[in-house]
């Protein structure tokens, strides 16, 4: 895997983020892992509790909004930029939503928008833990947090869309039509007849582009009358699914599948069964 921190989006948070690293690692004191009991705080947890485990790095999870009381800790705070957003105070560590460049435009112009905490907590857990098998595994998620974020219900992402193409250049992710997803979750594609995506499915490698282009067309315009999901949000889950190495569904599908059972049990306990979950196996 190449360095997240390399991308262009961590640029002004580098040094933080390496010299929290450091003051996690120069130490074998116990880390207080700390955010609240939400979905975007459990995906955010999730990589940096794997690296602390393949470093042997003792720790302790907590999902809550109170203060740390510990002088070691790392704080997701699922919310609008504090601060100057980011990382601050190294082995005090708070990570917050950032407000970065994600693209540059093809006059030179910059196209901002948000990194996410859980994309920061992925950059941050690799430099601790370079070499992770665990992170491997998760690797796609880095996306999830700018998924479950509003920009793509506006506009086009440009954070979400550079991560994504780095990825993919990468090798972590494969991004392809939804008719090449072998079990997309029905309740995500909710405006899709599901025999006729079974139909396009089966025969769409006979297509040429045209036909393609016509059969996506025919999937997506129940969708644009409706006007849900957005035209941004519709062409990612129409165009550019999101396939970890040996997933069976792509990362939309498995996020809404969390978000859906969210609401059903405590939810302490639905973060701590995720973040369980995805250091074990990497996906849902």
């Amino acid at each position: 895997m190449r360095q997240l921190i390399e991308h262009q989006s961590f640029y002004s948070i580098r040094e933080s983020l390496e010299r929290s690293a450091a003051s996690f690692t120069r130490t074998r004191k116990p880390i207080l892992i700390l955010s609240p009991p939400t979905l975007k705080g459990a995906l955010s947890i999730a990589p940096l509790e794997a690296s602390l485990i393949d470093e042997n790095i003792p720790y302790r999870r907590r999902f809550s909004t109170e203060k740390p009381q510990s002088s070691r800790f790392i704080k997701i705070v699922d919310a609008p930029e504090i601060d100057n957003g980011g990382i601050v105070d190294y082995s005090e560590t708070t990570i917050s939503p950032l407000t970065v460049e994600g693209l540059k435009g093809r006059k030179g112009d910059s196209r901002k928008g948000t990194l996410s905490t859980v994309a920061q907590a992925h950059a941050l857990a690799q430099i601790i833990s370079p070499s992770s098998q665990r992170l491997r595994r998760m690797r796609p998620w880095v996306l999830s947090g700018n998924w479950i974020d509003g920009a793509l219900d506006t506009t086009y992402d440009p954070v979400y869309t550079s991560l994504r193409d780095f990825l993919s250049e990468e090798g972590s992710i494969n991004v392809v039509p939804l008719t090449e997803v072998p079990n997309p979750e029905k309740g995500n594609y909710y405006w899709i007849e599901e025999g006729e995506l079974a139909r396009i499915s089966k025969i769409w490698n006979s297509f040429d582009m045209n036909q393609k282009e016509m059969a996506m067309d025919s999937l997506a315009e129940p969708a644009i009358v409706r006007k849900t999901p957005t035209t941004a949000r519709l062409e990612e889950l129409i165009w550019h699914c999101i396939i970890g190495v040996d997933w069976q569904t792509d990362l939309a599908s498995q996020i809404f599948k969390l978000s859906d059972l969210w609401g059903e049990s405590d939810h302490r306990k639905s973060a701590s069964d995720i973040v369980d979950l995805l250091i074990s196996k990497g996906n849902c």
